[in-house]
């Protein structure tokens, strides 16, 4: 499972290393827009829902999010541009209007096309070495689950693999610096063949009382070789909405073209 910038800044400012015991939960609205080195415009709205459980050293998180794609139907949400050769891909196939539904014609396939649907299940556990003073480590390792649609163009219809390790330093009372690598086994379907890819991210937390506002750069090799690296830096503020909650607001700003042009969202976090 390929790692985010912004899910990087979620764990950061959802306090790793002082988390208590107990369950937790989020929901967010994510939005995206860019045009992946193409003609085309691909925006991406997303609503995720996810669950957290910590006990002692450990986390273990669950995220299912809702989505919805308009634009081009080589765009997979989490991957960027790839070369999707689905027939029944977004925008593509029979009974879509494309002349594929009779007629003696012969179907057209389109380049663009707007669906929805549920995304892939992403599963992750997360152990905190016990170490002492101001550095922290957490182990990670992560699996995507195929549950989105291959044929809407919402997955690639393959699991995926990963494990990552983060680093933390705090300095002073108030400032963390971060950074971590992270490396993923892309699975392949039967349309869309990708490689393994490695990632990285560097950042910085600043603490203003409950608060918190920060910055994160992310990087991702290419996941073909007719794809585009991943490069993009977001920034973020969270706050508390009551002893057990926290809303987090961030925009992204893409630097490559394997990366959406620009970014943004927030997220509503609970113990109980």
């Amino acid at each position: 499972m390929t790692r985010s910038a912004v899910l990087v800044a979620l764990l950061l400012a959802a306090g790793r290393a002082h988390a208590d015991d107990g369950f937790s939960y989020a929901v967010g609205v994510d939005y995206s827009s860019g045009d992946y080195d193409s003609d085309t415009t691909t925006k991406i709205l997303s609503v995720p829902f996810s669950g957290k459980y910590t006990t002692g050293d450990w986390i273990f998180r669950a995220s299912l999010p809702w989505v919805r794609v308009d634009g081009d139907a080589n765009v997979v949400p989490g991957l960027g541009s790839v070369d999707n050769t689905n027939p029944k891909g977004r925008g593509r196939g029979n009974g879509n209007g494309n002349g594929g539904g009779g007629g003696g014609g012969q179907p057209i396939a389109p380049t663009t096309g707007i669906t929805s649907g549920i995304g892939d299940l992403r599963l992750a556990a997360t152990y905190a070495l016990p170490l002492q003073g101001a550095w922290g480590v957490d182990l990670t390792g992560n699996v995507k689950i195929a549950t989105a649609d291959e044929d809407k163009g919402l997955g690639t219809g393959a699991n995926d693999f990963g494990a990552a390790i983060d680093v933390y330093r705090s300095v002073g009372a108030a400032t963390t610096l971060f950074g971590g690598v992270g490396y993923t086994y892309l699975g392949d379907s039967d349309f869309i063949e990708v490689d393994s890819v490695l990632n990285g991210n560097i950042g910085v937390s600043h603490k203003l009382g409950d608060n918190s506002i920060g910055a994160v750069y992310d990087y991702r090799e290419p996941t073909s070789s007719d794809a585009d690296d991943r490069s993009e830096v977001t920034g973020f503020y969270t706050f508390a909405t009551s002893s057990t909650s926290k809303m987090q607001v961030y925009a992204l700003m893409g630097l490559s073209a394997g990366s959406p042009d620009w970014g943004g969202g927030l997220s509503f976090s609970a113990g109980f």
